[in-house]
């Protein structure tokens, strides 16, 4: 829903869109995909189609919110969501905003914050697809998508499939030479649902409706070296949302919504079921715009959370109830034309606990504008925090029900440049540097205990500090069918622990385990006529594999390829075909200490559209 998107009063805030267009080279893949090749993002990934999680800026995978249609979607008792587990298809939009910005989005956004969004496209008519996809180590796939709007009603449907072996070779070393192994115990099955409705009721009102299935049923991959223990995960997720906007005058506009979650993770070795595990998870937002005058508005709100878990891991208290609230107020500024300033605050209430108040203050001052450039300077100061987990609050033994929320603040600037050269009206260059520094206090850090039990502490302070820059180029050729789109983004990050407990035996001023300083995303997509090309190059700095910054992984680089050939029929039948190769330099890397990735590999789609 157009009206409920809180990008308006993210003033200042470095935010990266990836459309459709964007997506389309990833159809048949996962978001940990689309993510790791489009953005210096650093996803931490433990094998082909395993967990794979996110670091923004330094910090852990659990201080990055990730919002499905503005409602949080990461699983309640691991404070995080799993990347691989969530497929582009379902969504047609992800906007990612760095750094902190808990007064827009809540709990969890301390690092950054992922948005996945469908957004409407009125008038449309009626579009069908179908795609099929063959590809390396047993890799089989399949998509089917149908979608409809006019001017009151839009719907969109998409379904999607996808098998895979990964039983790559790769070498390892014994004594003198190096023998080849089979990577054993890696077989997945993934499979997806998503329904959009929107309908206009009226001049005034809309009513959305959406559901998002996901159903994953996989082996877990075991580390070089260690014995097969036949370890499976089963994961399923059903998510559903009912909202309605009303817009009673140019001045006024309300929206309630209301979403239903239930997240199940059952976890085996064997033929034994280890560990099970269900969440169900009811949601309610409510806000309503105020908009005083074109340059001034404020956006006031409320949202209650309540999670009930059934989990093998509590104990005598398998069954948790735990209901969170908070309030929040948006306000937007513009007080000339040039200015943009944005004021927001949120305060939440948790069990036992009251997390601070988090206010953000963000502008964005244009310094010039002409014909053919605009430059913008930003900046934002924000405080953000993460609530508690449910492991963290109740696992047994071990959980810590009277843990501290870990809170934030962060402070980032940067310029931002838009460029048309003259004489070339078909170029345009797009440009942003930010430099960011930011203190996360009460950092919550699982250690041992008395008689070896591991429970979570609030033990340090942890300082992030980096810069990010990125450009885009687009050009068209004048008189030619031939277009170039490429760009380029790097991210520079240090992240370190300042200070902890006299129990917290880590030692202060290194870099933290699996945050590389260095990372680099470079893509390029060339269209001439029908036919396509891609590549993308990401770079992966250095990153220690424990706390003391004895041991590490190498950088590396990866190269992928595609191209692909489009034949239109009567301007609305479209036939693709599209193959894609991955690591193309053959390259033996580790994204995850001794957990073996594939070497060479490709792929080869197949895709029929109608309009």
């Amino acid at each position: 829903m157009a009206g409920s998107r809180p990008s308006r009063f993210a003033v200042g805030s470095r935010v990266t869109t990836l459309d459709s267009v964007a997506l389309a080279q990833h159809r048949g893949g996962t978001l940990a995909d689309v993510l790791a090749a489009r953005t210096p993002v650093y996803i931490k990934s433990y094998g082909p189609g395993q967990l794979a999680s996110i670091s923004f800026r330094g910090t852990a995978a659990q201080h990055t919110a990730v919002l499905w249609h503005g409602f949080n979607i990461g699983l309640p008792t691991l404070g995080q969501s799993d990347f691989a587990l969530l497929p582009v298809v379902g969504i047609t939009q992800v906007s990612v905003q760095h750094g902190p910005a808990g007064a827009i989005y809540g709990s969890g956004a301390v690092g950054g914050t992922v948005l996945l969004s469908s957004p409407v496209r009125w008038g449309a008519g009626l579009r069908m697809a179908a795609q099929a996809e063959a590809g390396s180590f047993g890799l089989g796939a399949g998509q089917a998508e149908g979608s409809f709007s006019n001017q009151q009603l839009a719907l969109r449907t998409e379904v999607s499939y996808r098998e895979a072996r990964n039983d790559f070779a790769y070498p390892l070393p014994e004594g003198n030479r190096v023998v080849w192994r089979r990577n054993p115990n890696s077989a997945l099955r993934q499979r997806s649902l998503a329904q959009d409705a929107s309908l206009r009721v009226g001049t005034t009102g809309e009513v959305q409706a959406a559901v998002w299935l996901t159903h994953s049923e996989r082996q877990l991959q075991p580390t070089i070296g260690a014995n097969n223990d036949e370890a499976r995960q089963y994961d399923r997720s059903r998510r559903f949302l009912l909202g309605y906007r009303h817009r009673a005058s140019q001045r006024h506009e309300s929206n309630v919504r209301a979403a239903w979650f239930e997240d199940v993770l059952d976890y085996g070795l064997g033929d034994t079921d280890a560990s099970k595990s269900r969440v169900r998870t009811t949601q309610l937002q409510t806000d309503h715009t105020f908009t005083f005058k074109p340059h001034l508005s404020l956006r006031i709100g409320g949202e209650a959370q309540r999670f009930a878990a059934q989990v093998q891991g509590y104990g005598d208290a398998a069954r948790i109830t735990e209901h969170r609230f908070s309030g929040f107020g948006l306000l937007r500024y513009d007080p000339a034309p040039t200015l943009r300033l944005t004021l927001n605050v949120r305060q939440a209430l948790l069990p036992g606990r009251r997390p601070p108040l988090t206010p953000t203050v963000g502008a964005e001052w244009q310094l010039a504008r002409s014909a053919r450039q605009v430059v913008v300077a930003k900046a934002s100061v924000s405080r953000s925090y993460r609530a508690p987990t449910l492991n963290e609050r109740y696992w047994r033994p071990g959980g810590r029900p009277d843990l501290l929320p870990e809170n934030s603040l962060g402070y980032e600037a940067g310029l931002r440049q838009e460029l048309t050269p003259i004489g070339q009206p078909r170029l345009s260059l797009q440009t942003e540097l930010t430099a960011y520094h930011q203190l996360i206090h009460d950092w919550v850090q699982w250690t041992p205990g008395p008689g070896g039990i591991w429970s979570p502490r609030n033990l340090r302070q942890v300082r992030a500090r980096g810069a990010e820059a990125s450009t885009r180029l687009d050009w068209q050729a004048p008189g030619s069918r031939y277009s170039l789109a490429t760009g380029l983004s790097y991210a520079f990050t240090q992240s370190v622990k300042l200070r902890g407990t006299t129990t917290d035996v880590d030692p202060v001023g290194q870099q933290l385990p699996y945050v590389p300083q260095h990372s680099a995303a470079f893509t390029t997509q060339h269209t001439w006529r029908g036919w396509q090309a891609g590549t993308t190059l990401t770079f992966t700095g250095f990153r220690f594999t424990d706390a003391s910054a004895t041991t590490f992984l190498p950088s590396y680089t990866l190269v992928n390829a595609s191209a692909g050939y489009t034949l239109r029929k009567d301007q609305a039948w479209t036939l693709t075909l599209l193959a894609q190769g991955y690591n193309l330099t053959n390259l033996m890397y580790q994204s995850y200490a001794y957990r073996a990735m594939p070497l060479r590999s490709a792929a080869l789609s197949l895709r029929v559209a109608w309009r």
